[in-house]
């Protein structure tokens, strides 16, 4: 094993110079991401505007009083939709009569007639009446909207069924985008797609908002977007054309975005300069109280560039509060925990088209290369001119890839093993310390204590080398705003988690009290492993595993299956109001205290099976840093703020598990001598 060892520490020079350029050039990176994303600090908090005068309508003081309030709270846009007959007619802007009902209008040359809609102007607001009649057109075209008089001048008759017009889309109404215009607030344009629809109907839309002041996004209504399919390019001309931007919403599951067929298209025409928005359905808002919906606001803001808050309205109060009161409150709320981190509420800030430097993303690219090198040297372990041929062979490869894909494929391909190999490579390199350590006298605790936070902070900043180099390479605007993603997560917290066990295996003499150091111990591991005798109690360990692992893998990424628990989501609000950003549980509960007693179980010399798992559990820890910075729509300070918190927090809590661990021993050896006493 000796031989082996003074191999594995053979890594060529070459190699760790290419990651320390690597390593620079990510910071360079780092850098330049971090000055786009810290100017992005402008939010715009939206309602519905509809929905709002329909709420002040139910309170004792006025919309004026109302609209002022939702002012003060932080409210800087109102969202305004297609309007329909059912709208119009209730806000007062139209008459709409059903058959016999508009014989006191006396139409002229023509009678009333039963199956019949007439829609009729209502005095001073003959302007609504106008935009509707066109609507009605673009809609259903000419022939379909008949127009008669009466004795109070034109009424519209339809031949549809009542209730089908009555909730059928019209269009965006330019007198209610003037309207929240001149109220002070921003124009936020939500219109639904044409079926069929000509460039005639999309520039219908367009010309609505054109020279509304303050228009400051389009987010669609439908499965569609305006102009899909076959007049996307007059959206996204006519758009830039009125700096109106594209705006995404995000999905619930909070992960890209609800599905609109045209929305890519549009975000590519923009180089992903798009802005994304986030709200929560109305179906959720009745679950949750005024607290719980500002929190998700608030995080949502601050962790995934959601620069765009639809804030829903409270169908009904809470406590002795109306819903609008209620819904002000919540708003509030999110507007004071805001202002602290630098948010600034208005024209909200669209990231910028933004890729790394193709060199600086190269020498990036070649330092993941050679870090992924040494991670299958310490496991496999080459001579210096094999290590040599590997990288550089793999380097050629994936520049002339890099020039061929334009970079996306390969980067998403290298930061993936840089998330793996970073955190195996940290922890490998501190298990050959514990090797050369485990031959020399067992360390007094004090000391061993220190030794322990020495491995741990040392593995966390090696590991984050390779987080570094992932927020480096995927730093593109594609993957700010989701339309990238990062691949492999749960890979990511598997495999560094199977490497180590294997290095671990290779290094200390686990298996019957030898090493598999070789290929020929590999097989005969793997032989003796599958017709090992099964003990009752092996299956209940072997199950705990399983439901760990079911746990552990079950809540990383967006598709978590594992519920979280209450106390959980205490600690995890508390940790997102109190820090700067919330460290993750599996960081500072499990797996920097677990390498923390790993460390301290080799220089005490405790049994070798405790030493294992903690070297797996703390392997855990390292992992999840480095996979943080997989998160791209997060800020780049939040994770390195993230990974901080959560190392300082390990280090205590790995203070007080060695406390309490040794304490148990403690016991142990008393009773152990209480009993040796009385025989």
């Amino acid at each position: 094993m000796k031989d082996i060892q003074q191999i594995k520490r053979r890594f060529s020079p070459i190699l760790i110079f290419l990651i320390v350029v690597g390593l620079c050039a990510s910071l360079f990176l780092v850098h330049q991401r971090y000055q786009i994303e810290h100017a992005q600090q402008q939010i715009e908090n939206i309602v519905d505007y509809d929905a709002v005068l329909r709420a002040a309508s139910f309170e004792k003081r006025s919309t004026e009083d109302a609209l002022k309030a939702l002012k003060e709270a932080g409210v800087t846009g109102m969202a305004i939709y297609d309007r329909t007959l059912a709208k119009a007619s209730d806000s007062g802007d139209i008459k709409v009569y059903k058959g016999d009902e508009v014989a006191p209008l006396h139409l002229y040359n023509a009678q009333p007639t039963a199956g019949i809609t007439y829609v009729a102007p209502v005095y001073g607001k003959e302007g609504y009446f106008k935009e509707i009649k066109e609507d009605l057109i673009a809609r259903l075209g000419d022939e379909k909207v008949k127009e008669v008089w009466s004795a109070q001048g034109p009424v519209l008759a339809l031949s549809q069924p009542n209730e089908a017009l009555m909730d059928m889309k019209l269009s965006i109404s330019r007198l209610q985008a003037l309207e929240v215009s001149n109220l002070g607030f921003h124009v936020i344009a939500r219109p639904t797609n044409f079926k069929n629809g000509s460039r005639d109907n999309v520039n219908h839309v367009l010309d609505r908002l054109e020279g509304v002041p303050d228009v400051t996004g389009m987010v669609f209504v439908g499965k569609e977007v305006l102009g899909y399919p076959n007049n996307l390019d007059l959206v996204d001309a006519r758009l830039k054309a009125m700096r109106i931007p594209v705006v995404g919403i995000e999905a619930v599951n909070q992960l890209q975005y609800d599905p609109q067929v045209g929305l890519t298209e549009l975000a590519i025409a923009d180089e992903y300069s798009v802005g994304r928005l986030y709200t929560i359905q109305k179906e959720s808002l009745k679950k949750l109280s005024p607290e719980e919906v500002s929190q998700w606001f608030y995080i949502s803001d601050i962790e995934r560039n959601i620069r765009y808050n639809l804030y829903p309205i409270y169908e009904e109060g809470v406590g002795n509060k109306t819903a609008l009161e209620t819904s002000i409150e919540y708003m509030q709320d999110v507007k004071e925990k805001l202002e602290p981190r630098g948010f600034t509420f208005g024209r909200p800030s669209i990231y910028p088209p933004y890729k790394p430097s193709p060199i600086a993303a190269i020498l990036t690219l070649s330092g993941s290369i050679a870090l992924f090198t040494w991670m299958v040297h310490l496991l496999m372990p080459m001579s210096r001119n094999k290590q040599l041929v590997f990288n550089f062979t793999l380097l050629l490869i994936s520049v002339v890839l890099y020039a061929i894909t334009h970079g996306t494929l390969i980067s998403q391909i290298w930061s993936l093993a840089a998330a793996i190999s970073a955190p195996v490579v940290a922890i490998t390199l501190i298990m050959n310390c514990w090797v050369a350590r485990s031959h020399s006298t067992p360390v007094v605790p004090w000391r061993a204590t220190l030794e322990a936070a020495g491995y741990l902070v040392g593995a966390a900043i090696f590991a984050s080398i390779g987080g570094f180099m992932i927020a480096a390479l995927l730093g593109h605007t594609r993957f700010f705003m989701e339309f990238a993603l990062f691949r492999g997560v749960k890979l990511v917290f598997v495999a560094p988690i199977i490497l180590t066990a294997i290095a671990y295996l290779q290094r200390f003499p686990l298996w019957k009290g030898r090493t598999v150091a070789t290929l020929e111990d590999s097989k005969q591991f793997i032989k003796e492993f599958l017709t090992v005798d099964v003990k009752l109690y092996m299956v209940l360990i072997f199950g705990f595993l399983g439901a760990a692992a079911w746990v552990f893998v079950g809540r990383s990424g967006h598709t978590a299956g594992v519920p979280v628990p209450s106390f959980e989501i205490a600690l995890r609000r508390f940790l997102e109001n109190t820090l700067y950003a919330r460290p993750r549980e599996k960081e500072f509960l499990i797996g920097h205290p677990a390498l923390m007693l790993a460390s301290f179980a080799v220089l005490r010399r405790w049994p070798m099976v405790l030493h294992f798992l903690f070297t797996i559990a703390g392997v855990i820890g390292i992992g999840s840093l480095v996979e943080t910075f997989c998160h791209l729509r997060t800020p780049v300070i939040m994770s390195i703020a993230r990974g901080i918190d959560g190392l300082w927090i390990g280090l205590i809590l790995g203070v007080v598990a060695i406390l309490v661990f040794r304490f148990l021993a403690y016991i142990t050896r008393w009773n152990q001598s209480r009993e040796v006493s009385h025989d």
